[in-house]
């Protein structure tokens, strides 16, 4: 598993959420974005995913018969579906999770129009930018899981900044909380959970394939609340 860190954010953020995953049996990776002064993640997001297709070529390498699962929190979730939808990462990715990614933009990002050359990617999550509007959902590979996980008490990636969009394939899955602000994501053992319980359910590729051979049309992304499920009982791989 690969943790992409967000904007102005570096990967020391994302230890609390590796640690616990990693006491649930994953095996987790960072990759330092760099940036602004050299440190924080600020560069556009296409250079940022070349980052990321590099260090996942060096995962690979270490274990050649696996696809991995990318987990990204914020501007990591829109890195990460970069990677996967431009950068030919399909091949090599199996499950891409967000945590209060800005699917659909934030107006928080307006402000990058005006410090552009120094942020450069915060004008990218603006509603509508060119960047949004190349990441089509419809373009999204059926052969990779997308989860998007958002809160409604997260004033910078509120809920209408994060759904997918309906209609686009049983591959798209929203999972609305209830309650958390912007870096909750990082911090919460509920969030942990989810997370976990949506990389088990993921058919094995054969099988995802197989059934969409047979489905004939596109069925529409699952909206969950997680207050109101019962969470799954399979073990951690």
């Amino acid at each position: 598993m690969l943790l992409l860190h967000g904007f102005l954010a570096t990967p020391r953020v994302l230890d609390g959420l590796a640690a616990r995953l990693g006491r649930s049996g994953y095996c987790t990776h960072h990759v330092d974005l760099g940036g602004l002064f050299g440190r924080f993640n600020a560069r556009p997001v296409e250079e940022l995913a070349r980052v990321v297709a590099e260090r996942v070529e060096r995962l690979i390498r270490h274990h050649p018969r696996e696809r991995i699962d990318l987990v990204g929190h914020s501007e990591g979730g829109l890195i990460g579906r970069y990677y996967v939808q431009k950068l030919n990462g399909a091949h090599r990715v199996r499950h891409l999770v967000t945590l209060g990614t800005p699917h659909r933009g934030t107006p928080w990002a307006y402000s990058g129009y005006l410090v552009g050359r120094v942020l450069p990617s915060l004008r990218q999550m603006a509603p509508g930018s060119p960047l949004l509007r190349d990441l089509a959902d419809d373009s999204f590979p059926d052969s990779v899981r997308l989860t998007s996980i958002y809160s409604q008490g997260d004033p910078f990636c509120p809920p209408s900044s994060c759904r997918l969009e309906d209609g686009r394939g049983a591959h798209l899955k929203n999972i609305e909380v209830a309650r958390g602000g912007h870096l909750v994501f990082l911090s919460s053992a509920r969030i942990s959970s989810i997370i976990q319980r949506e990389l088990e359910s993921v058919e094995p590729p054969s099988a995802a394939i197989s059934r969409l051979a047979h489905a004939g049309s596109l069925h529409p992304p699952v909206m969950a609340t997680v207050d109101r499920r019962t969470p799954s009982s399979a073990r951690a791989a």
